[in-house]
């Protein structure tokens, strides 16, 4: 509600002026109307006979041109008293008008637009108007703000209004100084709640304003319980001094970022037994922060953060490279990322996880091949950094392998057989220290009857054949016994094997053309390729 200034009335000093004019003329009128009078011969008579003569006009005046003269000077005497009470009510009116138009602080009637200059490259009003400063222009509720303007009119009434959002109240009256000056100031108030409101200065018919900040309004807190626990726990808080029905963000340790809670005020600016999810925060004293998110109130209570002590489980603890396992964790924050670093603590994370509203995540993956030995995976939160190691055994593969037969002569063909190798890997084999041969097992690991190779002449009385999974890197021995050729055959040896593509090998070169002999020497045996 804006104050209304009392209806000022006329000063008695302004009816005593016109009641004395009056009076004046009304005693000037006789003497001037006998000016006027044209003079007549003088003549002695008796004194007695002068004092009987009956009140009228002269002798010798002619009564028209009396009446006449009479008339146009009382004329005269009444225009001019008119405008005298015309010069005197509009002056009193202004000042009524201009008081009642400062009890509420509108905007006033458009003004003719003011005269711009350019300065530092921009174009700005050149007006002298009324100007309105505040110190500090950023002030808390319950602080001190000092009005200061200046250009408005000397040695009169000033009113200063405070005005938040669509509602404005007087916070200040004065008057202004010789030189127009306002100087005055006000205690914000402190239940204000607006983050903007402004300050304006009403002398006369003139105004200047003024905006001035706030942080909001200062509310309270208190936590019910035990005021000591770690994220995930939950608090039951009171507050009190917000603006009612405004949302109200909770915070731990800070007053940005993502809340941990948005709550609503009640019809009273109230919460009423809230219950706060306590989020993440230093280990240590720290507090819970209320801010409203439309009056800026703030409230704080003292808390005392608790550490996180997470664990975490391998599932299996030991597996061969290439086997799904499980790494599950508890204890975290409620859902912040987890990093997991393998034999490391920084860097890269291998892999990445978000917790549960209870603190606990679950990945699962598959064993790359090339890890041997025992392992290290850790896991970081994010945001708590509290942090949980747990080993991984990589076992090795131990395959079995052996020829199609334990003896043999050269030129005798052999196919072979293996199991566990790591699921459809391919399976080179080597005789002598050089590859001759190569195949792919099934999913379990496993061939049967696989590979081709021609035993040459000059070998024996054994043969020693290696078998290596490409990615498992699993081997695996068989040994076959070459007996001498009982008629002196002679095996041409093969040409070097060459691991075609289907296998992960190289393309070969592309075949001689028809009728064209080829120059390499062989068997006349099946080609060695599977």
């Amino acid at each position: 509600m804006t104050e209304m200034p009392p209806k000022e009335t006329p000063p008695r000093e302004s009816r005593s002026a016109l009641e004395q004019l009056q009076q004046q003329l009304k005693e000037q009128t006789p003497e001037r109307l006998r000016e006027r009078l044209p003079q007549e011969p003088r003549q002695e008579r008796p004194q007695q006979q002068r004092q009987e003569q009956p009140p009228g006009p002269k002798h010798g005046q002619k009564k028209g041109k009396l009446n006449w003269k009479t008339l146009l000077t009382v004329a005269v005497v009444v225009v001019v008293l008119w405008q005298l009470a015309q010069v005197l009510t509009h002056s009193h009116s202004k000042g009524t008008a201009g008081a009642q138009q400062s009890s509420v602080p509108s905007s006033s009637p458009k003004p003719t637009p003011a005269p711009t200059v350019t300065l530092g490259g921009h174009r700005v009003a050149a007006g002298n108007g009324p100007v309105l400063i505040l110190n500090p222009g950023l002030v808390s509720p319950g602080g001190h703000v000092e009005v200061i303007g200046s250009g408005f009119a000397p040695k009169t009434k000033a009113t200063v209004y405070l005005r938040a959002g669509k509602s404005a109240k007087v916070v200040a009256h004065t008057y202004t100084s010789r030189a127009g000056m306002v100087t005055t100031g006000f205690v914000f108030p402190t239940g204000g709640t607006a983050a903007k409101a402004t300050v304006i200065a009403q002398v006369g018919g003139r105004q200047a304003s003024a905006s001035l900040v706030t942080p909001g309004g200062m509310a309270t807190a208190k936590i019910y319980g035990k005021a000591a626990g770690k994220p995930g726990d939950h608090v039951t808080v009171n507050a009190s001094g917000f603006t009612p029905g405004e949302k109200v963000n909770a915070y731990w340790g800070r007053v940005n970022g993502t809340p941990a809670a948005t709550l609503t005020a009640g019809s009273a600016g109230t919460l009423s037994m809230a219950s706060v999810p306590v989020g993440i925060a230093p280990v240590g004293p720290t507090t819970l922060v209320l801010v409203g998110t439309k009056s800026h109130a703030t409230a704080t209570a003292p808390y005392q953060m608790l550490g996180l002590y997470p664990s975490v489980t391998m599932h299996p603890w030991a597996a061969r490279a290439g086997s799904p396992v499980t790494f599950t964790g508890s204890g975290f924050a409620p859902s912040e990322p987890i990093l997991i670093y393998l034999d490391a603590s920084g860097g890269t994370p291998a892999l990445t996880a978000t917790a549960s509203s209870g603190g606990s995540f679950s990945v699962g993956f598959v064993i790359p091949y090339g890890l041997k030995g025992t392992q290290r995976l850790t896991a970081i939160g994010s945001q708590s950094r509290t942090s949980v190691t747990s080993g991984l055994d990589i076992l090795p593969y131990m395959p079995s392998a052996q020829a199609s037969t334990y003896d043999a002569l050269p030129g005798t063909v052999l196919t072979f057989y293996a199991k566990g190798f790591a699921a459809n890997e391919v399976v080179e084999v080597f005789a002598g220290g050089k590859l001759v041969s190569a195949f792919r097992v099934d999913a379990k690991g496993s061939a049967a009857a696989q590979g081709h190779y021609v035993v040459p002449s000059g070998t024996g009385p054994g043969l020693g054949i290696t078998m290596v999974g490409q990615k498992s890197g699993g081997t695996a021995h068989a040994k076959v016994s070459v007996g001498a050729a009982p008629q002196g055959v002679t095996v041409p040896p093969q040409p070097p094997y060459v691991l075609p593509p289907s296998l992960g090998g190289k393309p070969t070169s592309p075949p001689a053309s028809k009728g064209k002999p080829s120059t390499g020497k062989h068997s006349g045996s099946p080609s060695p390729h599977p």
